[in-house]
Parts: C-alpha cells; sequence; structure tokens
C-alpha cells in the first residue's frame, strides 16, 4: 500500500482548516464580535479620553481648541472571572459631544479608554454602556473560543508530527481525519484504492471464469 507522507505543507493545511474551524465558531456564536454602534456614546468616550478628575474642562475650554471624535473606539479592560487580563473595543459612529483631550504635543490624546467596574458603574441608561458590556462578554467567550482551538491545533500537529505517515496517523486515530484538508484525504484514498502494479497483471483477466473452469475440471475428473 502507498504512503502518504506527513509533510510541512501537510501541516500547513491541516493548520489551516482548523483556523477555518475556529473561525466558523466565532462567527456562528459571536456575529457582532465587531460590529459598530451608530450611538452618541460622548459622555463615556470623553472620561475614557480625559478621565475623571479632568473631564469638566471640557466645559471650560473653547471647542475651535479642540478635535471633535465623532468616529472612534472606546477601550475595556480588566479580568475575566478565571483571573485571565482582557481587553476589547468598540467603535461608535455619529457621537456628538466627543473630544480629544489636547497634550502638550502637536497631537492629541484620541484614546478612550477605560476599566470594566467603571463601564458597570455607569448607569443602565448611559448611551454606549449596553455595547460595551455586551462587547466584553463576546470578548470572555471569543478568548475561549481561542483557547479551545489552539490547545485543539497543537494536540492534532503535536500527532502528525509523531506519525511516520498520514496512513499511520489515520489507523490510530480515524478521527483525525476531519482535521485533514479534503485533498490530502484525496490523495490517501486514491493511493488506497490504486492497484499496485503487479496485480495490474491480472486485471485485465476473467481470474473468476478462469477459477470455475479448473473447478469444473476438477469435477469432470473426480466423475
Amino acid at each position: 500500500m502507498a504512503t502518504v507522507g506527513i509533510t510541512k505543507e501537510l501541516i500547513n493545511r491541516v493548520e489551516t482548516k482548523i483556523n477555518g474551524m475556529r473561525k466558523a465558531e466565532r462567527t456562528n456564536d459571536l456575529p457582532d464580535i465587531d460590529k459598530s454602534y451608530s450611538i452618541d456614546a460622548s459622555k463615556i468616550y470623553n472620561i475614557g479620553c480625559w478621565g475623571a478628575d479632568h473631564v469638566h474642562l471640557i466645559e471650560s475650554i473653547p471647542k475651535d481648541w479642540l478635535t471633535k471624535s465623532s468616529d472612534a473606539s472606546i477601550t475595556i479592560h480588566g479580568w475575566t472571572d478565571e483571573a485571565v487580563q482582557l481587553k476589547t473595543s468598540v467603535r461608535f459612529t455619529g457621537m456628538m459631544f466627543a473630544y480629544q483631550r489636547p497634550r502638550d504635543n502637536y497631537y492629541n490624546r484620541a484614546d478612550s479608554e477605560l476599566t470594566l467596574d467603571q463601564v458597570r458603574a455607569f448607569p443602565e441608561e448611559t448611551p454606549g454602556r449596553a455595547e460595551l458590556l455586551q462587547r466584553w462578554d463576546d470578548a470572555v467567550i471569543e478568548k475561549a473560543i481561542d483557547a479551545r482551538w489552539n490547545k485543539v491545533k497543537t494536540d492534532i500537529t503535536e500527532f502528525l508530527n509523531k506519525c511516520k505517515t498520514l496512513n499511520e496517523a489515520v489507523k490510530l486515530f480515524p478521527g483525525v481525519r476531519m482535521y485533514i484538508h479534503y485533498e490530502d484525504i484525496q490523495r490517501l484514498e486514491r493511493k488506497l484504492e490504486r492497484p499496485t502494479q503487479r496485480a495490474k497483471i491480472v486485471a485485465d483477466m476473467d481470474t473468476e471464469g478462469l477459477t470455475a473452469a479448473a473447478i469444473a475440471a476438477k469435477l469432470a475428473a473426480a466423475a
């Protein structure tokens, strides 16, 4: 039986397929993970950009001195229930009163960043709060999905690298087929089904007829 070797290219195709499976689960379970929102989250943006102790300065600075941010991201950072550090962000468009904080140089500070506790502390009706907290929950799920699929990829690639051939891998663990690129499966099945060169010698012979003839002759002689 011909063999299919475990090559670097085959492993790369396995990793690509696993990444595709991860992406499919992420898309299915988290349809809004990359969604932006047309919500005036100016209040949250300004506090994240200026800081709670300085956001009041916006009211005393002439607005033509400030750079407006009608379209910007707000970032949340914190810790998950499993004590894993996490950071995620949401992009808001159509903000009416969001202003970048001036810096002591040519550039303004456009980043708006808050802790998870700060976002949770806003009143429930604050525009943008619900979307930020939903994105946090989605990011926690996304991190779990990534961790699980990273382990799958590590386990499968390590297993394949320990096998001499794909044939051996499929024999030891038939389920590995689910992670093998279809072209490699086709190669494997084609090789498994292809007759050997020696077998081709009798491929065009009526072996069943010849066998039957021999049996018939023996029966006739015995009679």
